[in-house]
């Protein structure tokens, strides 16, 4: 019975023409490449090369052309079943380096990645949370292998995942006067102390959008970076702010921050997506986290990419 390694030989063959090149290709001996062809031979009791005086050349004869689309056509659907195979191994197994946000990778990601973890012991995920702008930037050049931000744009040569949508409610310590309120309208946030995101945070943008609709200014006293801070300024006095109500959950348990939600007619939500190359979301680790972590609605990339 033939081998896979006697068929890519005779491919090799057939391909260089040549039983020298063929055997620095493989590392062998002119004598021993003609041993093995001949074994071919014998095995099937044809003649598979014309060695015909004169030639210079390996070429095939009828039989020869006949085994080598067949052979030819055999190891590449052994070269696809290797890969599916590895594949396997990469989906159970291997490293996922992700750079999140910090708001969703301290208050949403955790509940999706405890069962992740579980149903794929060997899978080890690394965490780094860094600024919106450092998540782009690492993983367009490779440094992560996906990203998850809030917000999330299009850039070019980036595909998006949804990862979900957070309600946004009005934050505020339990003495502030709209802390009594069930619900509030954008208007009553008319002229309040607000404590913001800075100008190039995406979550910002999204806030002043809605006030902007609604016709509201507010006066902003202080802005910072990211969440847990706001929530420290907040508590103590100094202001309210609109945050996802998911990440506010401790404190409102702890009795230290009200969250207050908007009246249907101003309620809105702030999207999260998943950031990856395709280049890497073709890995089945990749795959499988994007498809296990994310919303399931599938991912979408900018045209230009």
């Amino acid at each position: 019975m033939f081998t896979l390694d006697s068929l890519q030989l005779y491919c090799d063959l057939i391909e260089t023409k040549s039983f020298s090149r063929t055997a620095e290709k493989n590392y062998l001996t002119q004598s021993a490449v003609s041993q093995r062809i001949r074994a071919l031979e014998r095995q099937y009791g044809q003649t598979l090369i014309d060695r015909g005086q004169g030639r210079g050349q390996a070429e095939p004869t009828e039989a020869g052309r006949i085994l080598y689309h067949g052979a030819r056509r055999l190891l590449r659907e052994a070269a696809a079943l290797d890969a599916q195979m590895k594949e396997l191994s990469d989906e159970l197994r291997g490293t996922v380096r992700v750079a999140t946000v910090y708001s969703v990778g301290l208050h949403a990601l955790p509940p999706r990645l405890k069962p992740f973890l579980a149903a794929h012991p060997s899978v080890n995920v690394h965490l780094e949370y860094k600024p919106t702008d450092e998540v782009y930037q690492d993983v367009m050049s490779g440094a992560v292998d996906i990203g998850i931000v809030a917000c999330p744009s299009s850039r070019r040569g980036l595909m998006i995942a949804p990862f979900g949508e957070e309600e946004m409610a009005v934050i505020c310590a339990p003495e502030h006067p709209l802390a009594s309120k069930s619900t509030v309208r954008m208007k009553d946030l008319e002229g309040v102390s607000f404590i913001g995101f800075q100008t190039d945070i995406p979550t910002r943008k999204l806030i002043e959008s809605r006030l902007t609709a609604a016709g509201v200014r507010v006066r902003t006293t202080a802005t910072f970076d990211n969440i847990e801070t706001i929530k420290n300024i907040v508590e103590i006095g100094n202001g309210i702010s609109i945050l996802p109500i998911d990440t506010v959950r401790q404190e409102i348990r702890e009795g230290t921050l009200v969250a207050v939600p908007f009246r249907r007619a101003d309620s809105f939500r702030r999207p999260t997506g998943l950031l990856v190359k395709k280049a890497r979301a073709e890995r089945a680790v990749i795959r499988t986290f994007l498809a296990e972590i994310g919303s399931g609605e599938g991912m979408s990339r900018d045209s230009a990419a």
